[in-house]
């Protein structure tokens, strides 16, 4: 649950303004630089990773909805095989206080 809250919680930053990445990759050098979560060591690393994800995503694809790049960092996970992360993401999807 945490993982998925921090996701929403974490994307509802997209209206603020943030710096412009280093280098504005286009959808296929971006995907290629991608980085499993669980590769990375330490926690801000992560955060890191994230917030350049967000930034790409928010500069190179303005018109995404909220649900549409939540849809394309899951892709991203699938593709590159991010298996801790999809789990935690998976056991976090399950609703906290049962049905």
């Amino acid at each position: 649950m945490r993982i998925l809250a921090g996701l929403i919680i974490v994307f509802g930053v997209f209206t603020a303004p943030a710096a412009l990445a280093d280098d504005p990759a286009d959808d296929a050098t971006f995907d290629a630089q991608f980085q499993c979560p669980e590769t990375i060591a330490d926690r801000d690393g992560r955060i890191d990773e994230l917030q350049r994800y967000q930034d790409w995503a928010r500069d190179h694809h303005p018109g995404w909805s909220l649900r549409k790049r939540l849809d394309v960092r899951y892709g991203l996970l699938r593709r590159h095989a991010c298996a801790v992360t999809l789990a935690n993401v998976a056991s976090s999807a399950q609703p906290p206080f049962g049905r």
